[in-house]
């Protein structure tokens, strides 16, 4: 099958954590970090130069190394939306605009040829958005517009959660959209914003499930010499809702107080945390309980 046949449905292309302990200097709290999913781990939205393709063999797969772009990596056809199940893809770089890489492709082409064999020549694609789950229930839809140039998609107590890359900078502010879509694909139920300013650059997104269908969505940038900025939304999907919105800016130090998600009680559910930043200690807490958030005494 040739490289056009084989993308022609193809049109432009992360582990768990408590991401806020991380980006406030602390030391992740893993309890319930299967429930704590980040995209800063996913990737982002890209093409990637082919090279060639094999079987799914079992063997490890060679990750990609930002310090050597033209080093060859694998990409499991699985865990994207518009590859192949069971295939392995060859591929070198990775790139958000795409002039930069059909440059790329013809220094591949040209003066990388140890890189491919004649029957394989490099092609410029993407496999699409990166597959959280391992394995679905619900259906992913392309005659809804937002999945082709989704960055992710993940599959929650039956929605689908579709999260976008940010977007390039344009007046001053880079945004980022999380929209969440029926689970027959076709309805999307709210969507999520948030921007930031220009120099920020990648703005990470965190998902922490409370109930069925009610998620807290963080979102956190760092611009230099303005701190870091902590964004909380929790939705009730089902109702289509916003239930809390909570933004805070972590200026640093030991002192500072802290905006956070962590499931302090270690009962499985996270609360929205605020915290002293050295020594992690609450201040206060809110807690689902009973179908909504309230506020409860700190440890």
């Amino acid at each position: 099958m040739s490289n056009a046949n084989k993308h022609a449905t193809s049109r432009s292309l992360l582990l768990p954590s408590l991401a806020t302990s991380v980006l406030l200097g602390m030391a992740p709290a893993l309890a319930h970090a299967e429930e704590s999913l980040c995209d800063s781990e996913w990737g982002a939205k890209s093409l990637t130069i082919e090279i060639g393709e094999r079987k799914n063999d079992g063997q490890p797969l060679q990750s990609y190394n930002p310090a050597k772009p033209f080093e060859p990596y694998d990409l499991l056809g699985d865990r994207y939306l518009f590859a192949e199940k069971g295939v392995v893809y060859r591929t070198v770089g990775t790139f958000t605009d795409r002039k930069e890489g059909e440059e790329a492709l013809k220094t591949v082409y040209m003066e990388m040829t140890h890189l491919y064999t004649g029957a394989y020549k490099p092609y410029l694609t993407s496999l699409g958005p990166y597959l959280v789950n391992d394995a679905s229930t619900c259906k992913v839809n392309r005659d809804n517009p937002v999945i082709d140039p989704a960055s992710w998609i993940m599959e929650k107590n039956k929605v689908l959660l579709v999260g976008q890359a940010t977007t390039a900078c344009e007046r001053g502010q880079t945004t980022k959209k999380l929209t969440v879509v029926s689970c027959d694909g076709k309805k999307n139920l709210l969507t999520d914003s948030v921007s930031a300013p220009c120099e920020a650059g990648r703005i990470t997104t965190c998902i922490h499930p409370l109930a069925p269908g009610v998620f807290i969505f963080e979102h956190y940038y760092s611009a230099p010499g303005a701190g870091t900025s902590v964004n909380l939304r929790v939705y009730d999907t089902a109702k289509k809702k916003k239930l809390k919105a909570l933004s805070w800016v972590n200026e640093g130090g030991p002192e500072a107080e802290v905006l956070g998600v962590e499931d302090v009680d270690k009962d499985g559910v996270p609360e929205i945390v605020r915290s002293i930043a050295g020594s992690g200690r609450p201040t206060s807490l809110l807690k689902w309980n009973n179908g909504k958030l309230t506020e409860v005494k700190a440890p």
